[in-house]
């Protein structure tokens, strides 16, 4: 039986996308695991500040220098340095830091005690 071009093209044509295939996902790999560097985030998704309630709600909405000084303590306590870049409405936002490495800038809600990464 003769056989046909069209497939011995057809097998050049996937021998030569295994090896695209393979890079695409050597790549996919690595590059998930550099994101993932860490072992813990520096602020977990939806943490809260200890001055307020697990649930998200303050009793009081904390003042802006009580929630500047929980959020020092929250950020001291795991070893880091906050440096606070503004005060807006209900919000804050700080910049935390590691010596002199930026590791997390955050929002933080001072009615319901919400910290949340923005970085």
């Amino acid at each position: 039986m003769a056989k046909h071009k069209s497939s011995g093209l057809r097998s050049r044509k996937v021998k030569a996308g295994i090896p695209l295939i393979t890079l695409l996902l050597i790549f996919v790999l690595f590059s998930a695991a550099l994101a993932w560097h860490r072992d813990h985030p520096v602020t977990p998704y939806g943490d809260f500040c200890p001055e307020c309630s697990s649930y998200g709600m303050c009793k009081v909405m904390l003042s802006p220098e009580k929630a500047e000084k929980a959020i020092r303590n929250y950020y001291e306590h795991k070893g880091f340095n906050v440096e606070i870049d503004g005060v807006r409405g209900r919000f804050i936002r700080a910049t935390i830091r590691n010596g002199d490495e930026v590791v997390d800038k955050i929002i933080f809600d001072r009615k319901t005690g919400r910290i949340r990464s923005i970085y």
